[in-house]
């Protein structure tokens, strides 16, 4: 739901729901405003998100989101460690032209990992019909 109330919805598939709580923590922790959330916000619709034309269309900071909501995955699967993780962001970013953000650690990929961690807890634990409602702002580190 966006704050005038609209609204988008899409059936996810079993990945999707721990892909996009990956994309909200990393863009709440580096204050991505042009994200996948803050597409969302801005009016694109979960569908539009999907069409390979449109995310071609979106700018550097969207695929910035993408690479990091990946990058944090992987973490969470144990594909790649702390320490490989800034280098994994920074290789992707330096093949699209993107520059690599600054607080980009591997302290901070064990940070986004928790709270990952904690959000797939909540939501795995979610009954048949319940539902996770989160905010989507900016944390602390986005100043």
């Amino acid at each position: 739901m966006r704050d005038d109330g609209s609204r988008t919805t899409a059936q996810l598939g079993p990945g999707l729901p721990h892909h996009d709580l990956a994309h909200y923590v990393v863009e709440r922790y580096f204050g991505l405003r042009h994200g996948f959330f803050g597409n969302v916000a801005s009016g694109y619709t979960l569908e539009a998100l999907s069409d390979k034309a449109v995310i071609r269309a979106l700018g550097a900071e969207s695929w910035l989101a993408e690479v990091l909501a990946r990058a944090v995955g992987s973490l969470a699967t144990g594909a790649c460690t702390f320490e490989q993780f800034p280098t994994l962001i920074s290789e992707e970013l330096v093949h699209r032209g993107i520059q690599m953000p600054e607080r980009l650690t591997a302290a901070a990929g064990a940070e986004m990992l928790r709270e990952l961690n904690q959000l797939i807890e909540r939501y795995d634990s979610l009954a048949n019909g319940e539902s996770l409602s989160l905010r989507f702002g900016f944390s602390a580190h986005d100043e």
